[in-house]
């Protein structure tokens, strides 16, 4: 659970000062040098001093993700979680110890024993990460086992090497501690809380990768899991071949003037989910020469509307982005079923609604490692001819 900084103020709300404050505010001058020399000694040219010893960013510290930080020192690493919605919020904060480390450690801290030998996966995609590190046998359970798109995976969990622990947001506690899981990796949500998990001794990593605000800010998660597992070298080669290619894909848009414009999403319960103007899905657009609504919007995640306000924005949109779930074929006669309205928009009209069938397409668990070949995707969507010879993985313009 992500601790929150409590905020104070100096400041008397009286519109004078009486004698004693005044007073109290000459001591606190006379003694400020001394403070700052001391806090000199515990912080220069931008290095963090913990247990006397100076820390140096990693070569896994990120140069695109924000939610996270690398630092280390001689026998330890310090990995920092910043709250994903509060910049004020201190952060959450492990020591990733050596096992073969003898050194102190003061008692308040959340420590680690690295490399990692079991993990709990409470969002599936983060089994991406493991995959590609090759640290799949590490896992020991996972939430919503059944949507994962890989058969070799299913058979680990038929076998009972991976235990499914429960579905959605909801898991099987006793089942999970039984586990006896080194850490339980979870994806962040709005007012949810870990109190059970952490009241139970697990130590719960928060990833909140989805709401990084560029693709290549979410792969870059995987240099945390490298530090955690051992294979830091490993994971910092996948992130920069994945980096490489995607930039490459990117030029390729760089001077086109024709960028269509995008509409995302569909309206479920009376209301329509849009990517936010900083979120990823908006920056994949982007980069592959398009245009999408509301770029103004400030939010990382996801933000609704009601339908009347979508539709008088986005009628007239070029393309028209669609996630679904569906284990037979999707058709334009089946979008029409869930909202006869939808006929009215000029995407639906002139043919150019594409989807991502999740159920057959592993968007969840190897999209978020595979930018470069979504954003493929998408330029070959806008831009036809734009890569010659690319065949589409993941979406798919509907027929």
């Amino acid at each position: 659970m992500i601790n929150f900084r409590k905020k104070f103020s100096i400041w008397s709300t009286s519109e004078t000062l009486n004698h004693q404050r005044w007073l109290n505010l000459l001591v606190l001058f006379a003694f400020l040098p001394v403070v700052m020399v001391f806090i000199s000694c515990h912080s220069q040219s931008g290095q963090v001093t913990m247990d006397s010893q100076k820390l140096v960013l990693s070569v896994s510290n990120p140069s695109v993700a924000t939610g996270f930080r690398i630092e280390e020192g001689k026998d330890k690493k310090i990995l920092s979680i910043f709250h994903p919605w509060d910049s004020l919020a201190a952060p959450q904060i492990f020591y990733l110890v050596p096992d073969t480390s003898n050194a102190p450690l003061p008692a308040d801290v959340q420590a680690i024993h690295i490399p990692v030998k079991r993990i709990v996966c409470l969002s599936a995609s983060h089994l991406s990460f493991l995959d590609a590190l090759g640290q799949i046998d590490k896992l020991a359970g996972v939430n919503n086992a059944g949507y994962v798109v890989s058969k070799n995976f299913q058979n680990l969990v038929e076998s009972g090497q991976i235990k499914e622990i429960g579905l959605g947001d909801r898991f099987k506690l006793e089942q999970l501690i039984g586990l006896d899981p080194d850490v339980v990796m979870v994806s962040p949500q709005p007012g949810q809380s870990w109190e059970p998990l952490i009241n139970a001794g697990l130590t719960v990593i928060p990833n909140g990768d989805y709401l990084e605000s560029h693709p290549l800010g979410r792969a870059e998660w995987i240099k945390c899991l490298g530090v955690l597992f051992g294979c830091e070298e490993k994971a910092i080669a996948v992130f920069d071949s994945i980096k490489n290619e995607y930039n490459s894909l990117k030029k390729l848009t760089e001077g086109i003037n024709n960028r269509p414009l995008v509409l995302s999403g569909n309206q479920y319960g009376g209301f329509w989910t849009l990517p936010g103007g900083q979120s990823y899905e908006a920056r994949f657009l982007a980069d592959a020469g398009a245009r999408f609504f509301y770029p103004e919007n400030t939010m990382r995640g996801s933000f609704t509307l009601d339908f009347e306000t979508v539709f008088a924005k986005g009628f007239d949109a070029d393309f028209w982005r669609i996630l679904v779930y569906n284990k037979d074929e999707y058709t334009y006669d089946k979008l029409l079923e869930e909202d006869v309205r939808y006929a009215g928009f000029k995407a639906f009209k002139e043919r150019k609604v594409f989807i991502c069938n999740t159920f057959s397409a592993p968007l969840y668990q190897k999209g978020l490692l595979e930018p470069q070949i979504i954003l493929a995707d998408y330029i070959n969507i806008f831009h036809p001819g734009l890569i010659p010879g690319h065949q589409n993985v993941y979406y798919q313009l509907l027929q």
